[in-house]
């Protein structure tokens, strides 16, 4: 069995699973439990043993309650969710161990190494399993614990270490690889630097690589150690080594004194090998880095393969441009050899002083008056070093000329910027820095934690929790909360710092709540860090300070958009008056114009451009929401409200998009559509909240608070009778969703009789169709086929081709509801010649649905497969996703049909992933219902019942074919589980939410 967690004990402590890393612990002696039980995992300890190991002069009583709280904490590090409580801590009868299965140590695959090299006949084999076990040895055995079985440990631990190098010492010599057992040998030393047998193996083995300089310069260092710490001089053997050096170097040797140090002249003469220190000067990290696994590897690689000399790393404030580019200059000095310096800038008022920083950070050596970039030329040998210049966008105009100054006079430096925006060098490679990966926000629930936690955006913000929290962990209850705070702060790392620094005072949940203040909750309250990271206002200052005043109003005003926005739309919004004009300077010179400062904030780093995989759709931007809500309170409060008109008026009155599906088109802007909502709300325009509502009604669940709010007004009476009955239709419509089918049928009765009331014929009809459609979940059949009928009859008499599609659809589901499965074929054959004479060829596609389904019903199953494969190419093209979700289904019934069980399983879990999102119960219900029979063709018979009675609700619609499924279903589950096992699965349906039945639906593998 695989392990689930690896606890390592050299150098650290810290437990490391597949997706999470801990290594700090709520409190000391937390660790000192964890470190007990995993480097005794067949031991089954006793609770006293345990509680005399961690208070040994404590109270019995205070000593086991102490123990019970740090059980549980360490049950909260190793047992998240989805792992079982108990699975890892094995606590019973007064004893507790861990499953030493799940749990795997660097101590233990240490001593299995060193015994299997021990074992093994083949010196080959002993050098892997010897380099294996000293390369897990990263330090001495858990440092900072002092107990007594930890030092004893720790010594022998320590002894078998120095005894494996000295093996691998033997082993590498006698292969004849005197260089590598050199570094061995120095492993050696570090561990006791006072050995003289391990300093003259050194010295031979320097002999035989052909280094007596090598070999002299280590004597002399001994010398003096010896000197220093012993007051003793080094022993014949070495002093016969040394001779032997000295005789090999040519010359004759004259010991130095003790106080003085080789000449410069001994120095350079010595060879520097390929084992010598490269030169870096990297800050170090004292935290730890996540993502941009695809990002380092583009820079080390464009660098590396010398393709540029010149990277420029550009973000917006807080993107981790800086920590990125050390992480970069860390795999360029350790993984490919280069010399590596860093040189900030962010202190520089002028880029004419880069060069004095660049001497300091090098510590070049250069006479008054000499010019550094020839001082530095003539410093550095082949063409691996790199200079990292960070945070260089405040100068870059005047840097830019001294950068082109290094390329050109050192043909062996290559330079990796960070800014904010690019320098614009010939040969400069730009590499674009977003924001961290966000999850999913439809895709978050209890079987998603693991895959959760390899988000980076939640990765981060975990590990910085953690920081302060030693046991703050991602679970079910706190999941959504953390997910919603990575996607709010759109990845941003500086961002998510800063909140992960409050979860010591808030819940996930609480510091959501407070991110409507993020510029004033968000700040560091380090005192070690420089000021424009100290609150993410102030690194937002940074940025905008370098603005001239004409982008600083426009970059303010483009906060009004929610979401993303065209250039268009920003013209129209944000340069109103440059639009009034005709000629040169009306309409296309603001779009010009708006395009250029477009241009200039997005090179600027604070716009971001919206991919698109539709090349005919326009170019979308978007401010990232910390950057608009800045903007916002920039907004001059005169110009604040017009602002808010022009932007509602714009997406009240825009124009479809020539190419672009409409519902691509809606889902674009349906943040900025609400924000236009909310404004003539407001302003009780009641009109025009009506027409952006039903632009809107694909996504009605948003719109429902303010048509709720409408249809409830105590002035409703008073509105148009079209606005009344548009109203109505909307809230029917919004209550199919989480099936309010009774209200959904009251509120569609009350709009039919108030277009009969004024004569709206043809609102009339519409809204026949709308109290069909609720009879029909309510199991009224004959009352939704009479409604039904009213809506075609006026379809007919006004030829009106997308009534009669619809009508036809809805008269063809009545007849195969009630089972009249040929009678349903005419019909919706009926409703796909109109249909494909009203749209050029391509029908509707709930007809193309309801067509396939019947000759999947019918037993045409080929038949019923192309028309779905028809229909889903369609849906996706136009981004449907309720229709992408229908064909879908019949997919996965065709799979199911043909005995394709695994198939129809997984294309049926997509289904369930896609309805959920949409937030249809009823069609979710339909979808765990065919999961249910997919899990019973499969013999899980107890998941197939739970589903079943889940599901059960889909009964009331009374719908056939579906309807005798179903009972087959729950008779085969019936036959194949004993009574107790059926009723107990049973049982469980009904009382789980839906949300928990999708989540066991899902999580079937």
């Amino acid at each position: 069995m695989r392990s689930i967690w690896r606890i390592e004990m050299f150098g650290r402590l810290q437990a490391e699973s597949e997706h999470l890393t801990i290594s700090r612990f709520r409190t000391r002696r937390v660790g000192l439990l964890l470190a007990y039980l995993a480097y005794y995992p067949k031991r089954r300890h006793s609770r006293e043993e345990l509680a005399d190991m961690l208070w040994p002069d404590g109270e019995v009583e205070a000593s086991q309650r102490n123990l019970r709280q740090a059980l549980s904490s360490l049950r909260h590090h190793l047992e998240p969710p989805p792992i079982p409580a108990g699975a890892i801590i094995v606590a019973k009868q007064g004893l507790v161990s861990f499953d030493s299965e799940l749990i795997s140590t660097d101590v233990a695959e240490f001593n299995h190494l060193i015994e299997a090299a021990e074992a093994t006949p083949s010196n080959t084999e002993r050098l892997v399993k010897l380099s294996r076990a000293i390369d897990l040895y990263r330090g001495d055995f858990l440092p900072g614990y002092y107990e007594d079985w930890v030092q004893r440990e720790r010594l022998h631990l320590e002894d078998q270490f120095v005894s494996a190098l000295q093996s691998l010492v033997q082993a590498l010599t006698t292969e004849g690889k005197n260089e590598e057992a050199i570094r061995y040998v120095r492993l050696a030393l570090a561990k006791d630097h006072l050995r003289e047998d391990f300093h003259a193996s050194l010295m031979r083995l320097y002999l035989a690589c052909g280094r007596p300089h090598s070999a002299l310069q280590h004597f002399r260092e001994l010398r003096e150690t010896l000197a220093e710490e012993l007051n003793e001089e080094p022993g014949a053997t070495i002093s016969e080594l040394a001779s032997k050096a000295e005789r090999e170097a040519g010359g004759q040797w004259n010991p130095l004194p003790t106080n003085q140090s080789a000449s410069n002249d001994e120095a350079d003469a010595a060879p520097v090998s390929d084992s010598e220190p490269i030169a870096s000067n990297l800050p170090i990290q004292l935290t730890r880095f996540f993502g941009r696994g695809s990002e380092r590897t583009q820079i080390a690689k464009t660098l590396s393969d010398h393709r540029s000399r010149l990277v420029t790393l550009i973000g917006t404030a807080g993107s981790g441009k800086t920590r990125l580019s050390i992480e970069v200059g860390r795999d360029m000095a350790q993984l490919h050899g280069w010399n590596v310096w860093f040189v900030p800038l962010a202190d520089v008022s002028d880029g004419s002083m880069a060069h004095h920083v660049l001497s300091e950070s090098l510590r070049l050596q250069a006479e008054p008056g000499s010019d550094p970039i020839e001082v530095l030329n003539g410093s550095l040998s082949g063409v691996k070093n790199l200079v990292i210049l960070d945070n260089l966008e405040h100068v870059v105009d005047s840097v830019a000329p001294f950068v082109d100054s290094l390329l050109r006079k050192v043909p062996q430096l290559s330079i990796l910027t960070t800014s904010r925006q690019a320098l614009k060098l010939a040969g400069e490679h730009e590499i674009d820095l977003a924001t961290l990966p966000i999850p999913d926000p439809d895709q978050i629930g209890e079987n998603d934690l693991r895959e959760l936690s390899t988000v980076p955006s939640i990765q981060l913000f975990l590990d910085r929790a953690q920081a302060i929290v030693p046991d703050f962990q991602i679970t079910r209850h706190n999941a959504r909360s953390i997910a919603s705070i990575c996607i709010q702060l759109d990845g941003l790392p500086l961002a998510l710092e800063f909140a992960a620094g409050i979860s010591n005072s808030f819940t996930p949940a609480q510091i959501l709540q407070n991110l409507e203040s993020r510029l004033e909750i968000l700040r560091n309250r380090r005192r070690d860090i420089p000021n424009r990271h100290r609150t993410l206002r102030a690194a937002i200052d940074y940025s905008y300070d370098l603005l001239t005043p004409e982008l600083k109003r426009f970059f303010a005003h483009l906060s009004v958009f929610r979401g993303g926005f065209t250039i268009e739309a920003a013209a129209k919004v944000c340069l109103p008056c440059s639009c009034a004009f005709d000629g040169p300077c009306g309409e296309k010179g603001a779009t010009e114009e708006c395009l250029g400062m477009i241009l200039d904030l997005r090179e600027r780093s604070l716009l971001r451009m919206d991919a698109s995989n539709d090349e005919s759709a326009p170019a979308r931007f978007r401010l990232l929401e910390s950057f608009r809500e800045y903007g916002i309170g920039l907004i001059e409060a005169a110009d604040f409200d017009p602002l808010r008109q022009r932007h509602a008026e714009y997406y009240l009155n825009l124009p479809a998009t020539p190419n672009v599906s409409s519902v691509d088109e809606v889902s674009w802007d349906r943040d900025n559509r609400l924000a236009a909502l909310r404004t003539f709300e407001e302003s009780g325009r009641i009109s025009e909240c009506v027409r952006i509502l039903y632009t809107l009604r694909g996504y009605s669940q948003a719109g429902r608070p303010t048509i709720l709010a409408l249809c409830k007004s105590p002035d409703f009476d008073s509105f148009p009778p079209m606005d009344q009955i548009m109203l109505l239709r909307l809230m029917a419509d919004a209550q199919l969703y989480p099936s309010e089918f009774e209200e959904s049928y009251a509120v569609s009765m009350r709009g039919l009789e108030i277009a009969r009331k004024h004569g709206l014929e043809d609102q009339e009809a519409i809204c026949h169709r709308s109290v069909a459609a609720a009879a029909v979940h309510l199991g009224r059949l004959d009352e939704a086929i009479a409604h039904d009928e009213h809506f075609l009859a006026y379809g007919l008499k006004a030829q009106n081709p997308l009534i009669l599609e619809s009508a036809y659809s809805a008269l063809g589901t009545n007849h195969w509801t009630a089972g009249d499965l040929h009678g349903a074929l005419e019909v919706f054959c009926q409703g796909m010649a109109v249909s494909k004479s009203a749209h050029d060829g391509e029908p509707m596609w709930p007809l193309l649905y309801n067509l396939a389904r019947v000759h999947l019903d019918l037993g045409n199953l080929d038949d019923g497969l192309q028309l779905a494969s028809d229909g889903l190419r369609q849906t996706q093209r136009r981004n449907e996703e309720f229709g992408i979700s229908m064909f879908l289904a019949l997919i996965a019934r065709h799979q199911l049909k043909r005995g394709s069980f695994h198939a129809a399983l997984a294309t049926n879990r997509e289904v369930l992933t896609k309805r959920r999102k949409i937030g249809f119960r009823y069609w979710t219900l339909c979808a765990l219902q065919t999961h249910a029979a997919v899990l019973a063709a499969l013999d899980r018979f107890t998941e197939s019942a739970t589903l079943l009675a889940a599901s059960r609700d889909t009964l009331k619609l009374r719908r056939k074919v579906d309807d005798d499924e179903y009972a087959a279903t729950i008779e085969r589950v019936k036959k194949a589980l004993p009574l107790p096992d059926f009723e107990e699965a049973w049982a469980r349906g009904i009382a789980i939410p839906l949300e928990d039945a999708y989540r066991l639906a899902v999580a079937t593998k």
